[in-house]
């Protein structure tokens, strides 16, 4: 075995960590929005630990993970709750798109173009006044 194996097969994510670490990036991407710094700090803090979670060093369970925070395991419970929310809207937008856009009108087989236009309607009300 090489050295490059071991490193390879030791850096590989189980399907857990890998979405563990997507829901710490999450809440680390919105902590930069959040406006209470307290609750960004913790969003922040929480999405790190999240983000390594089972590697070397890093935390492995949820009691660890409180203790590497500081934040109580119903707030992180919490927050991962609202990244996963957050995570399934923004998977819900992308699929909507690849349907076909995000407005869900004129999916159907509808020409925008297939009705009179302004000039026609307009030609049509001045005949129709002037009585032709």
């Amino acid at each position: 075995m090489k050295m490059n194996d071991i490193i390879t097969e030791s850096a590989e994510l189980t399907p857990q960590q890998a979405k563990l670490a997507s829901l710490g990036r999450i809440l680390m991407n919105q902590a930069v929005t959040e406006k209470d710094m307290e609750l960004s700090n913790t969003m922040s803090k929480v999405g790190n630990e999240l983000s390594r979670f089972g590697a070397l060093f890093a935390a492995r369970s949820l009691a660890e993970l409180v203790q590497k925070t500081g934040v109580s395991s119903t707030v992180i419970k919490k927050l991962m709750d609202h990244a996963d929310e957050i995570s399934k809207h923004k998977a819900n937008i992308a699929k909507d798109h690849a349907d076909g856009g995000l407005d869900d009108k004129d999916d159907g087989d509808e020409d925008e173009f297939d009705s009179p236009s302004d000039a026609d309607i307009d030609r049509d009300a001045d005949k129709f006044a002037k009585g032709q």
